[in-house]
Formats: C-alpha cells, structure tokens, sequence
C-alpha cells in the first residue's frame, strides 16, 4: 500500500460516498463496484463500452461510458465524485503475444485521471496495482524473480510499475493510493479483510 498518507492514516468508513470506478467492467472493477455498493455507496461504474457491462446495472452501479486514457472524456463522468477508483486493464486477459503493447499505458491513465480529478470533487484517488511490481527485502522487485512471476508477462508488469512514478510527479497535490492485491486473489473470493495485513513495502519474502 502506498500513498500520500503515513501508513495508518487510512480513513474509516464515514458516510455513502460517490464513487467512480474506473474499469468497473473488469474482475477487479466489477468485484470493488459490487462491494461499494454493499456498503452502501453510489457507485458509477466507467467502461469503453456499456453496451457490453449492462449487468453492472444489475448490481446497483449506474453505467457511464468514457475511455480512461482519454483525459478529455474523463471530465463528465468524474464530475460528482467523491472518490476515484482506478481498475482499468488494457485486456481481460493476457494476450498470445505482447507485440505492440504500450508499456507507457498507465502512464497514460495516470495523466488523464488526474488531469480531470482536479476538476472534480473528488478527495481521493485510489488504484489497483500488481503484486509483481512490489519491492522485497533483497531490493528486488518481485517481477525480477522469474521463479515467481512469469518472464512473459514482464512487459504487463512493467507498464504497472511506471504507475506509481507518475502519479508521485503528477499528482502530488491529490491525496492519492495504490492498493496492491496479493497473487492469486480472486474476484469471487470472501469480501472481508480476515486473513489480510495491510503492509508497505519492502515485503517479507514469504508474504510473496
């Protein structure tokens, strides 16, 4: 977990909030719409094509339609937020070859959320990361280890990994975090938080 709060400093659960989540269409995007709106928040869930998320309405999440790395488009949908969920995936799942993959993706994500976030309501910013891009105690990156993440998804892990890079030089002034799942978590798995530490890197090898 990192961001611009001290570790601790999380905020504890207050009053429904307005929550836009950025790739609601997604398995993480879906699973964190389907929770907000559990817990009782307004959730607007964000996808390229609504056409083909019309079961998110289904949950209670109200379906807009914008492309995340199109800031320009962000502007409407991010109006009324009070929160900005980033979980936007460049594919469902991962693709035969990384041919013509752009490794400067969330890069490009990270300029337009924040460009429009500045423009919202919106008190804080918060996105998905990837288990692969945290630092262990060796100073290694979990990524580096081919014993534990696959070398040919290396070119998805590195565009993760320039995401926190940018939005430290884009979003200073925001109050923003990046959540960071553990391998192997599944969008269908238990919603509570039992079994699971909050923990800011350098990890213990063996959380990996």
């Amino acid at each position: 977990m990192t961001g611009t709060q001290p570790f601790g400093a999380v905020s504890r659960p207050g009053a429904p909030a307005r929550v836009a989540v950025l790739g609601a269409g997604g398995r993480a995007g879906r699973a964190v719409s389907q929770e907000l709106v559990a817990r009782g928040h307004q959730v607007t869930g964000v996808v390229r094509d609504a056409r083909r998320h019309r079961s998110l309405g289904d949950l209670g999440v109200e379906v807009a339609e914008a492309d995340a790395t199109r800031g320009a488009d962000l502007g409407d949908v991010l109006r009324d937020a009070d929160v900005i969920v980033v979980a936007v995936t460049p594919f469902s799942a991962p693709p035969p070859s990384f041919d013509g993959f752009d490794e400067a993706f969330y890069e490009h994500i990270v300029a337009g959320v924040v460009g429009a976030a500045r423009k919202s309501p919106a008190t804080r910013l918060v996105t998905i990361g990837l288990f692969a891009t945290l630092t262990i105690a060796d100073g290694r990156t979990v990524m580096d280890d081919p014993a534990v993440f696959p070398p040919w998804l290396l070119p998805f892990a590195r565009a993760h990994a320039r995401e926190l890079p940018a939005l430290r030089r884009r979003a200073s002034d925001l109050d923003w975090l990046v959540v960071t799942p553990p391998a192997g978590l599944q969008a269908d798995g238990a919603a509570d938080a039992a079994g699971y530490v909050l923990v800011e890197p350098p990890l213990d090898r063996r959380l990996v």
